[in-house]
């Protein structure tokens, strides 16, 4: 499985026009293929920093698959203006280490 993270910055006045922008792509999302969850989440330290996260299939080429034309033009034209707030992104691999803790699995 691949995870691309991608750090954006949204001026405090943007918030709320930019986290309706995404939801309105979730369906995007939800019809990919190749996506498996996906994650936008806000700073609590700097409130004007969001992480997008989202999970791929080990077949969507590392880039997602989303830019594919199906995708690409439906998810850039409805972010578009917030394209420049984009500080970073990068792509992972999972490996083996993973596993719940004590907040799931309860008392040792």
């Amino acid at each position: 499985m691949y995870i691309e993270t991608v750090r954006i910055h949204i001026p405090p006045d943007g918030a709320e026009p930019f986290e309706g922008a995404f939801a309105s792509l979730t369906e995007l999302l939800r019809r990919n293929r190749q996506c498996l969850a996906y994650e936008l989440s806000r700073s609590v330290a700097a409130p004007d920093t969001y992480a997008l996260r989202i999970e791929w299939t080990s077949d969507s080429d590392q880039i997602g698959g989303v830019r594919d034309g199906e995708h690409l033009t439906p998810l850039l034209a409805e972010l578009m203006p917030y394209i420049l707030g984009v500080k970073e992104t990068f792509v992972t691999e999972t490996t083996d280490v993973s596993g719940k803790g004590g907040a799931l699995l309860g008392p040792a």
